[in-house]
């Protein structure tokens, strides 16, 4: 229950600060807790070939990227994939 105050405190502090310092704040609260986010695979002809959705932490290493999906299980991908920051 008291996993929101720290998040919510960061927001809040965020009213009156510079662009620099919002991502500062978003990069503490991905190392945290990690962000609600969308990452999406493509095959080499542009169609997709798997979305995962979730609040997760990725971890980008060169032309790959790992994290935990919602069930708990490694992920790691490489190739074509965009990940978006959902709000």
């Amino acid at each position: 229950m008291k996993l929101w105050i720290a998040p919510a405190a960061l927001m809040l502090s965020a009213v009156g600060c510079t662009e620099s310092q919002r991502n500062q704040i978003s990069h503490i609260k991905s190392d945290l807790i990690g962000l609600d986010r969308v990452v999406t695979l493509y095959n080499d002809h542009g169609g997709v070939i798997k979305t995962w959705k979730g609040d997760f932490k990725v971890e980008v290493l060169g032309s790959s990227a790992r994290f935990l999906d919602e069930d708990g299980n490694a992920v790691i991908i490489s190739g074509t994939f965009v990940i978006e920051e959902v709000d």
